[in-house]
Order: C-alpha cells, then structure tokens, then sequence
C-alpha cells in the first residue's frame, strides 16, 4: 500500500488484486484440477481431499515464495513446491499428485481469470450505480438551459441534460461490451507443458471439462498460452471506459472554472482546498479520474504489445501481463468509484448557466437567426449579413438583437417580433428532448436488475442497492448500527456470484431518511419485510452485523417461514445495557458524531488493522462522520431495548453464527450463548474485532459462502431450501 493508493484505487478491486487473493486464488486452480482428476478417476479421492484440505494462503510461507519467484521466474513454482510440502505432512502419496498434469501458465492464467470474475462483477455494479446516478442527472435537468461548446467557445443553447445524456450514452455501450468481454474472458486455461496436455493422455479432454465445471469457467476448445486476445480485449475494454470517464471529468474541471461557474463538485470539510490560497474550491475528484485516464492509455499499449508472443510460450511478453493489467483493473474501478461520487454530489449552478447564455451579448443566436434569414435570402447572402453583425456586435459592445434592429435590409425581412422569438433559447434545442428520452429509456431497461434507488414505506423512505443476477436467490445483508451499504463492499465481488444481493440503510442511516423515533428492533425488522414485499420478494437468505443480527434474530423468530439460511454476525441476543446506551444518545445528540467516532473505531477494528489499513480508517470515520445523529440515537435506542435470549429456542432455520476474537462490542461469549441455543446452529470464530467482515474479509466470505451453499443435511435447521 502506498500514500496515493486512496486517491487512486478503490478498496475493493485492491482486495480482488492483492497478493493474497492472487495466490488463494492459484491454490483454487490446484484444488479444483486435483478434484476434477479424482473425478475421472486419474488420481485417488483420497488425494485430492488431502490436497484439498491444504489449498489455503495460511500454508504459504510468503517471503519465501516471493524470494523463490525471483529465482525461478514464476510465482507458480515455489506455490506448487510449498503446497506439495503442505500435503506430504498429512500424505506423503497424496504430495505426488499434486499440480499433476499442469504447467506454471495452467495456474498462473486460472488464477488470474478467477480474480477477474470477482472483478468484473465489481465493475458491473460500479457502471449499473453511476449510469443510474447520470440517469438521475439528465432527467432532473432535461430542461436546464446552458451554452453549448465546441474549440471551449459558446456554440448554440444546449440543456445540461443533454451533456449529461451524451455521457450516459457511452456508459451505457460500456456495460455491453463489459458484458461481452467477460463472457469471453472467463475461460479456463489448462494445457499443460506445450498445450496439448499429454501428459494426461486419453483422459486429457475429460479432466479439463471436468475442471472447468468445478471452477464455473468456459471451457476453450484450444489452450490459448500464447493466443492472448481475450487479456487484450478486457485491457481494451477498460481503457475505453476510464477514458470516458476522463471526458466526463474534463467537462466538469472546466465547467468549475472560474469564469464560468457553472457546476462544481460536491462541497466538504477539507475538500478542494489550496494550501495557500484559501478561497479555491478545486476540481480533486475530477482530478483523480483525469490521471487515471492519463495512466491507462500506455497500460492498455503494454498489454496490447505483449500480444505478439513467441510459439507456445511468451517470454518476457507473458509476464508483462502480470502487474499491468491488475493495475488497470485498480484504476478503472477507482475512477468509477470517484465518477459516482462525483456525479452524485454535482451541484448545478442554473442561474450561472442561464447568465452565461447573455455573456456574449446575443452571439450565441447567429445560428438561428442567420437560418431564418437564410429561408428569405439565401445561406450564403444570410452568413455575409451574420458574419457583419457579429463583428459589429462585438466591437460596439452592444447586443446582437440591437445591432441586427438598425440594419434596415435585416427588418425588411426579419420582424421585430420574430427576432424575439429567435432569441428565445427553449426554441433551438432540436431533437435534445427526443435523444434525452432515448437514452433514459435504455437506460431504464438496461438497468432494471443492477441499480441503487428509494422505496417510500409508511412513514420511511428506504434507501436500497442491488447487485447480481435477478435470477439468482436473495441475499439481505443488513448492516451494523452507524454504517451504510458501503460496509459490505468487500462482500459484493463473491457473494453476487451466487446470489442477488440486496443491501440496505436502515430508516435514520446512510440514505434513508431519518424519522422521529423511537424505534424498535421490531420495527426495522418490519420495515424491512414490507421493503421485500413491495420489491416483490418471497423468501431469502439474510446476514446481518450488530444490530443488522438483531433484525436477523427477530425475523427468524417471527418471520422463519421466509428465512431459507441466517448469518448471525458479531452480534448477541442482548448487547450491551441500558447505562452505556443511553450514554452513546446523549453524546450523539448533544456534541454529534464525531464525538463517538473515536470510541467506535476502537471497538470496530484492532490497532494492527487500523496501522496497516489506514485507509480503510479514513474510509469509515467518513462514513461515521456523516450518520444523522437522530437516526444514530434512535437505533441506539432499539438495542437497548432488544432482548432475544428467551425466545431463541423458536429459531428453527440452518443458522451460522460468526464471532471476532477481540470483538469488545459482542465478545465471543455472546455469539457462543447463540449458537448453543439455536437448534443446529454452527459457530465460526475469526481473527477480528467488531467488523469482521472488513477486518478478516476473506476469511469471513469463505465462511459464509460455504455455509450458504451446503447441503441442507450438512447445517441443520428446517430445509427451506425446496
């Protein structure tokens, strides 16, 4: 991690990318290929369970692994030699199985392709929420009259709309050829030494089918080693998008200047200032995404140069790839990130703009009216006259309808009262309603499963986010007391694989809007259900954080025909008591959030995290920092009064239970008291304080996926699955 990486890449994609996440994800290639052998029968079901069992980055010793990349030339030999190690502990007959039929490219190639499916579906929704964010935008301001510009001088009347229509358009081509490109991308790569996979003789077609299959990949009718089209294009794709990301940003830098004033960023403590001229209000956003679309460009030539590669293997071409395209990933998803904040705090200076179309005295109409006079006396006769107006208007001083009123030849065609309406700018804007429409319309339609929008309750209006496929199963993820949908970022790449994710702000966070209280943990749990009602969802698997595992605990206690499988996160059936709650209310109300903040960052993550994630930090003090005190004291005041412990012997659903060892909020005794008193529960304990979902991310996914997708025999509770 470096000083820049928070204002260049987002935390996410950065966790896609990370060396562990690349190297788990190599040890996934050799555990699905040792699986997909047992399977065909080339190897013995016992060794590949053992090889299996050891497939995790806790066996890597990895300042030995980098040391031995360096020497042998790739990452994939000394992870095979570790791993191999690893096994031949627990069976020394399995360790000969091992990588058996693969080579270094087979590992190292999967392994990417397997970070870029989690990627990708970042990506997705990235693009889904800034083109919903730009379709909002267009809309709201169809008819908001601003100089249009072409060489940065006034052209004719255009509305922002339109510019922000015309950025939507491209976005919107974005997300196909995203969409084309992954399907293209997500191929297994497996062709042992030279391709031909030989090595496995007859059962060569067989075993690669198989492991395609266990990986969920497409399965290529060639191994492409040295055919690297399919890295190109991604690389490709994702430069058109940071580029357009840069024209959107471009347009927003110079509509902020000065002279113009006509739209700035969002406002904030400490945002956009100048060390030593107090009243600049700078373009930093717009900046961050202008040099992402400098960087990329020459990234995407490193990739496309690499292409040309020698016979069956590339050298030096090859490992070029490595880091570069993990960096136009990172830099692509930061700029989305900062596009979206971007567009989603733009303010609109209408007035500015409405000023702006006088400011060069009428000029801005030579267009229409030189096409009216055109219709009486030619265009060529019609520009002379134009051409003789302007320049005078522009000496003179003095407005275009004045100069064009003292030319007799001019009146004897143009009525005063035509002119008038001539200089009318709502006259002149062509087909901008129709193309605006148009774009809004596709939009809609593209966008209908993979957006962010508000639904109006009684009495509430909900903030929610989806993210995946709509014909997958529902996932809730409910959040923890203080924070919004962001919490689960980390989440969304691997969980929307499998499921559509539905993620929520409770009423008085993130959002929602804020209601007078009180609130009851009974009435968020309701709001929620009447949420999933009007969105038309039937039953659904849900994971909820703190106070998000409260609402959990009352659903399955009230509404357990609709829970197929509960995740209980770092929560308790009682959390905390009425003196320390009603402590945390009077400080919120009395001196606001940031007299909290401190006290919950001490108790959301360990000082280890906090000094090696600083980022994540600033990330989420933000984040606290901007809670509505009122919301924050009302759900304060919905945990005090929450006591489940005598009724958890009614929850009858598979239920996972996940505790943070050095969690001070809910230490592991409550999640223990849990587990042992709902029927068939199981417990995971994680190396973690209070967000463990943030702190030990991987660890966390990997247990709740896992027992989200077992067998209903293997978890207990009710089957609700069927």
């Amino acid at each position: 991690m470096t000083l820049f990486d928070v204002f260049f890449y987002s935390g996410p994609m950065r966790a896609v990318f990370s060396d562990e996440t690349r190297l788990q994800r190599m040890l996934d290639f050799e555990a699905a290929l040792a699986s997909a052998q047992a399977a065909v029968g080339v190897i013995p079901a016992r060794a590949a369970n053992s090889i299996a069992v050891e497939c995790r980055v806790a066996i890597l010793d990895i300042p030995a692994l980098r040391e031995g990349a360096a020497h042998a030339g790739n990452l994939a030999i000394p992870l095979v030699k570790q791993l191999s190690q690893a096994v031949s502990k627990i069976s020394p007959e399995a360790a000969r199985y091992v990588h058996w039929g693969a080579t270094s490219q087979d590992v190292i190639d999967t392994g990417l392709v397997l970070q870029m499916r989690a990627a990708f579906g970042l990506l997705e929704d990235q693009l889904s929420n800034l083109c919903s964010g730009l379709a909002a935008l267009a809309e709201r301001h169809a008819a908001t009259l601003m100089p249009g510009r072409t060489w940065l001088q006034q052209a004719v009347p255009i509305t922002f709309g339109w510019k922000a229509a015309g950025w939507l358009d491209a976005l919107l081509r974005h997300q196909t050829r995203l969409r084309e490109v992954r399907a293209r991308a997500l191929t297994l790569q497996f062709g042992g030494a030279a391709g031909t996979l030989a090595f496995l003789g007859e059962d060569a077609w067989a075993v690669s089918q198989e492991l395609a299959q266990e990986l969920g990949l497409a399965h290529p009718d060639i191994s492409w080693h040295a055919s690297r089209d399919r890295i190109g294009e991604v690389a490709t794709v994702l430069g058109l998008i940071v580029a357009s990301l840069g024209k959107v940003a471009r347009d927003v830098s110079l509509l902020m200047q000065t002279e113009v004033g006509e739209a700035f960023e969002g406002a904030g403590e400490g945002r956009g200032g100048s060390s030593t001229m107090p009243q600049k209000r700078n373009p930093v956003v717009c900046a961050s995404i202008l040099a992402a679309a400098v960087r990329v460009p020459g990234l995407v030539a490193t990739v496309l140069s690499s292409m040309a590669q020698e016979h069956e293997r590339g050298l030096g071409n090859w490992q070029a790839e490595w880091e570069t395209l993990p960096e136009i990933f990172n830099l692509c998803a930061g700029a989305l990130e900062r596009a979206t904040e971007l567009i989603g705090g733009l303010e609109i200076d209408r007035d500015r703009m409405a000023a702006n179309l006088e400011l060069t005295k009428g000029l801005i109409y030579a267009e229409p009216v030189a096409a009216a006079l055109a219709k009486r006396i030619g265009k060529p006769a019609a520009h002379e006259v134009m051409k003789r107006a302007s320049r005078e208007t522009i000496a003179s001083k003095r407005h275009l309808r004045d100069v064009l009123l003292d030319d007799a030849p001019f009146t004897r065609e143009v009525s005063a009262q035509e002119l008038d309406r001539l200089f009318e700018p709502t006259r002149y804007l062509g087909i901008t309603k129709q193309s605006i429409n148009r774009v809004l319309a596709r939009s809609a339609a593209r966008n209908a499963h993979t957006h962010h929008s508000h639904i109006d309750l009684a009495g509430v209006r909900i903030y929610y986010q989806w993210s995946g496929a709509a014909e997958k199963p529902v996932l809730v993820l409910s959040n923890s007391l203080g924070a919004d949908v962001s919490m689960w970022d980390e989440q969304v790449p691997l969980l929307s694989e499998h499921f559509r994710l539905l993620r929520y702000d409770v009423r008085g966070h993130g959002r929602s809007s804020s209601p007078p209280g009180p609130y009851s943990i009974e009435l968020l749990s309701r709001d929620l259900l009447a949420m999933l009602d009007a969105l038309g969802v039937g039953d659904f698997c849900f994971c909820g954080l703190s106070m998000g595992g409260l609402i959990g605990q009352w659903l399955a206690i009230h509404a357990a025909p609709r829970i197929r499988r509960l995740v209980l996160c770092n929560t308790a059936p009682k959390i905390g008591n009425a003196e320390v709650w009603n402590s945390r209310i009077d400080a919120a109300l009395s001196d606001g959030m940031p007299s909290i903040v401190p006290l919950m960052l001490d108790r959301w993550f360990t000082p280890s995290f906090r000094e090696n994630h600083p980022e994540v930090e600033l990330r989420t003090r933000g984040m606290l920092e901007a809670a509505d005190p009122s919301g924050y004291a009302a759900c304060c005041g919905a945990i005090r009064d929450a006591d489940f412990r005598s009724e958890l012997q009614r929850i009858n659903v598979p239920c996972l239970v996940v505790a943070g060892t050095h969690d001070p909020a809910t230490p592991p005794a409550g999640g223990q008291f849990l587990a042992a008193n709902i029927a068939g529960a199981q417990y995971v304990e994680l190396d973690a304080a209070h967000i463990s979902n943030v702190e030990a991310s991987e660890a966390f996914n990997g247990a709740v996926l896992d027992f989200l997708l077992k067998p209903i025999s293997s978890i207990g509770g009710t089957d609700r699955d069927g």
